[in-house]
């Protein structure tokens, strides 16, 4: 089984600066996108340093179990040991955007969202933090494999409040967990048998705010998926104004 993976970003037409970033590693298998938020160009610090720290994590422990009893703050064991893994790293990144942020006043309140995906023995791990995402694509559908942390898919959990009427709500687009701002995160994971012919896609919310699970699925599959598949996707986000940064990732199992 083969993996091909990449990633692009894009400013998009309405922000200044691009506060997203992503990663990619071939020889982990492993991808990452993130979606920064604070004043003057903290939120571009908090992906970045989020970033940096998720990989570094990942590609020290990613080759087995480890000895070290304190390497976690806590075990699913519903999950494999790389699932757990990408949940702990999470818990590193927030610590040290929370620390970051304690130097410095015009840093104060900065966050990230992340999503990231590792493939390792014909197993997919994912990991999200907030509203950026995790779609798989399998027999001509569209899943989506992340959970958004919102305050309205929190009511939706809750049975305050109906997907449809979700998906109107003013609350869609309020974080209720983020890398960076309180030492207490929520983190989603998940993961699943990889196939081939497995499409993964990850997307900051740049691209879901304004195209629907249906478009991408349907520019997913007009052509071989590679690079022309993410430049499609944002030129399409652009097309629609571009209100954010849009930062993609694909992932593909052959």
């Amino acid at each position: 089984m083969t993996v091909q993976l990449w990633a692009q970003s894009d400013i998009g037409k309405q922000r200044s600066i691009n506060e997203d970033c992503h990663y990619v590693d071939p020889d982990h298998e492993f991808v990452i996108v993130l979606d920064g938020m604070g004043g003057h160009r903290a939120g571009e610090v908090a992906s970045r340093l989020a970033m940096e720290t998720i990989a570094a994590f990942y590609a020290a422990h990613s080759a087995g179990p480890s000895n070290d009893s304190e390497l976690f703050d806590a075990y699913d064991d519903s999950f494999t040991y790389h699932t757990n893994l990408l949940r702990q790293a999470a818990y590193s990144a927030n610590r040290a955007v929370l620390m970051k942020a304690s130097e410095s006043h015009a840093l104060a309140g900065m966050g990230s969202t992340v999503a990231c995906l590792a493939i390792h023995d014909r197993s997919v791990s994912m990991m999200n933090v907030g509203d950026s995402r995790v779609y798989l694509i399998r027999s001509g559908k569209i899943e989506q494999l992340s959970r958004d942390h919102t305050l309205a898919e929190d009511q939706v959990e809750l049975g305050m409040i109906t997907r449809e009427e979700a998906h109107e709500s003013q609350m869609k687009h309020v974080l209720s967990s983020v890398i960076g701002v309180d030492d207490r995160v929520r983190v989603h994971m998940d993961e699943l048998a990889a196939i081939p012919g497995d499409i993964f896609l990850l997307c900051t919310d740049g691209l879901t705010a304004v195209i629907d699970e249906d478009e991408i699925l349907h520019a997913v599959l007009i052509d071989e998926p590679g690079p022309g598949t993410l430049s499609r996707l944002i030129d399409q986000a652009n097309a629609r104004g571009g209100p954010d940064n849009i930062t993609l990732a694909l992932a593909v199992v052959s």
